[in-house]
């Protein structure tokens, strides 16, 4: 039994080495070649550069070049007038005539709103514009007086001193042809009346002076003497064309002479 055994093992080793040889070619070939996988290749992202942005971009301040500041010009209060006389700013309303300036001022409220120009009473006695305060009167309208119609008169004081247009006449065609027109502003030509153009008689009587307080200043008849000259003459009626009756004065003066001729 132990004999047959062995006798076996050749046999078994003989079998052993043929399965061993048939295996080996399989074992020893090397089968496909397994190709390997991409590795995937990773772009290394950009990295960021990061630029140090200030927390606070600061925008450049100007540099302000200091300014002259000017001070604040002091608004002028009703009262506060150019005028070196009470304008009243107490009063609604107030008139003021300057008979060296020939000028007629309004204020309301102490405040100047306007300036017309007049030509009052010629300096001399019976017909200068006396110095005067009071209130307007009423309303006249038109009248006719030393050969002459005036228009929009409003009543003073006395018998006959008055606000009112220039005094003027009718043409062949009926037309108003205005009177002394170059003495508004400049010079005295009235009998004692104060004149405005007929625009500011009109405006005037719009605005309705009556109940208002005015003031005439000093007629300064030495001033206008010394500008005009004294009269060489009284007043005198003379007849112009045989229409009207008109006083006419005349004034020599220092360097020449003025006509002057006085109607209302």
């Amino acid at each position: 039994m132990h004999k047959s055994a062995f006798t076996l093992v050749p046999t078994l080793l003989l079998v052993l080495v043929a399965v061993f040889s048939c295996s080996l070619p399989q074992i020893l070939t090397p089968g496909p070649t397994a190709t390997p996988s991409a590795i995937p290749t990773y772009t290394a992202s950009p990295t960021a550069t990061i630029t140090a942005t200030p927390l606070h971009s600061a925008t450049p301040t100007a540099t302000h070049t200091p300014s002259v500041t000017s001070t604040p010009t002091a608004t002028l209060t009703p009262s506060a007038t150019p005028f070196a006389l009470n304008t009243h700013p107490e009063l609604n309303r107030y008139i003021y005539v300057d008979q060296m300036a020939q000028r007629m001022y309004i204020f309301e409220s102490g405040v100047l709103t306007r300036t017309m120009l007049v030509s009052t009473g010629l300096p001399e006695p019976g017909t200068l514009t006396p110095a005067w305060e009071g209130k307007v009167g009423w309303f006249v309208g038109t009248f006719f007086s030393f050969g002459t119609y005036a228009d929009e008169a409003w009543f003073l004081f006395n018998d006959g001193f008055l606000i009112h247009g220039l005094p003027y006449l009718y043409d062949k065609d009926g037309k108003k042809v205005y009177q002394d027109a170059e003495a508004q502003g400049t010079r005295p030509a009235s009998h004692g009346c104060i004149r405005l153009f007929p625009e500011d008689i009109e405006w005037l009587s719009a605005w309705n002076p009556s109940g208002v307080l005015m003031t005439i200043s000093d007629p300064y008849v030495d001033y206008w003497h010394q500008k005009l000259g004294k009269p060489s003459a009284a007043p005198t009626a003379t007849v112009t064309a045989g229409v009207t009756q008109t006083a006419v004065v005349t004034y020599t003066a220092t360097a020449a002479t003025a006509a002057v001729t006085a109607t209302p």
